[in-house]
């Protein structure tokens, strides 16, 4: 593969933010987001390069594709701004749900660098960094890319699909109201329909596309938002102006065990590392891997109201997306639920502000979750898969469950 010349681009860059530094997205991706791309061998003028597009609900400012297919997505903030952990991770939710397991999230001063479509492993760098750490950032261009997308697989179906959505959604619901009669009157039915349709054609030719054994990706799907903190974006957690940061970058990211070890900073993070807490003493996946039937796996749950798919959350064990899917539920609808609560009169309580049940009594295997209450998650795959939905309904949506939901 050949050689970047990455040290060429940061002394070009660097002397152009020295004398006339950008001050809008625009200027800051033409000055330093596409002379990047153009340096990883991407051809940003090209019709091969598709811009402004929105997947997944997360706005890419560049999708550079191989043969029509996707092979990378490319986030972009002003140069000014810090990089954003919600948008960071709706990034990430979206390389999932398509299977581009490459993007890059950038304000041409800091890099977050993300791999995977599963487990997302990630490496946040400034720009000075990047010289020294080549070997990571080779394997986000276009010939490194190209490899990977050798072999056709379904995957690059749904790649095709969730770019080319807002153009197939207009078109079918186009044609649907040309062959109806007054079919200008509904537009909107139409529209949400083709919405749902494109939806559901994504996530099952992603589902049926999964990697084969001898790829790196093929490991347990997690979006814990713990992974890049709330509390902390990326650039202030990860991302570290002075020398120091970047030695720990380099020889973590040099190193031959990238595996997502975050036990001092600098180092680069598996998605999933969750620091969430529990009721009890054990650790989530300790926990996780004691329930009967709850083996390591990919337990997807995505999340439609009325006008189509709003978000989605994954998991390697069933116990653990139904977590997932209770606090993300809780930002949107489920948070006004009184407690101790469950889905009807004499069933097993779900939620409560303590470990027990409404009688008193000891919840089987309590989860504490983000804003404080506790969870029930005993029972085996369908009862959680159960449990998700009903959750999902009393938040006023709707779920749709894939991947090893049903095969247990």
């Amino acid at each position: 593969m050949p050689s970047l010349d990455l040290d060429a681009f940061v002394a070009r860059t660097a002397a152009l933010v020295d004398s006339s530094p950008p001050t809008t997205l625009r200027e800051t991706r033409t000055w330093l987001v596409e002379p990047f791309l153009e340096t990883l061998g991407w051809a940003v003028r090209a019709e091969s390069c598709v811009t402004d597009r929105v997947v997944d609900d997360v706005r890419l400012e560049y999708v550079p594709t191989i043969d029509s297919v996707p092979g990378l997505f490319l986030a972009a903030e002003s140069a000014t701004d810090s990089l954003e952990e919600s948008r960071a991770n709706a990034l990430r939710r979206a390389m999932a749900w398509t299977s581009v397991d490459r993007a890059i999230y950038t304000n041409g001063r800091q890099y977050l660098l993300l791999a995977g479509t599963t487990d997302v492993e990630y490496h946040a760098l400034e720009r000075a960094a990047l010289p020294a750490n080549e070997s990571v950032v080779a394997d986000y261009s276009r010939a490194a890319v190209g490899q990977r997308l050798g072999r056709h697989t379904r995957g690059h179906v749904a790649r095709r699909l969730a770019v080319e959505r807002p153009r197939l959604v207009e078109s079918i619901a186009e044609g649907l109201a040309d062959d109806t009669a007054q079919g200008e009157l509904y537009a909107d039915e139409f529209e949400a329909a083709a919405d749902r349709f494109l939806d559901q054609l994504v996530v099952a030719f992603t589902e049926d596309g999964r990697a084969s054994p001898d790829d790196a990706t093929d490991v347990s799907i997690r979006f814990s938002e713990s992974t890049i903190s709330e509390d902390e974006s990326p650039s202030e957690r990860a991302i570290d102006t002075d020398s120091s940061a970047d030695t720990d970058l380099e020889s973590e990211t040099d190193s031959p065990d990238t595996t997502g070890s975050t036990d001092r900073p600098g180092a680069p993070a598996r998605d999933g590392d969750s620091t969430r807490t529990t009721a009890d003493t054990e650790t989530d996946d300790d926990k996780n891997r004691e329930r009967e039937g709850d083996e390591d796996g990919e337990y997807v749950v995505r999340f439609f109201n009325d006008r189509g798919s709003i978000g989605a959350i994954g998991h390697s064990t069933s116990a653990g997306a139904l977590v997932e899917a209770a606090d993300y539920l809780l930002e949107r609808g489920l948070a006004g639920v009184d407690v101790p609560w469950s889905p009807d009169e004499g069933d097993r309580t779900l939620l409560n502000a303590d470990p027990t049940c409404a009688d008193g009594s000891p919840m089987e295997a309590p989860e504490r979750l983000s804003n404080g209450l506790v969870l029930e998650t005993a029972g085996d795959v369908d009862e959680r898969a159960a449990r998700v939905e009903v959750l999902a309904a009393r938040a006023g949506l709707r779920a749709m469950l894939t991947g090893d939901w049903e095969t247990e």
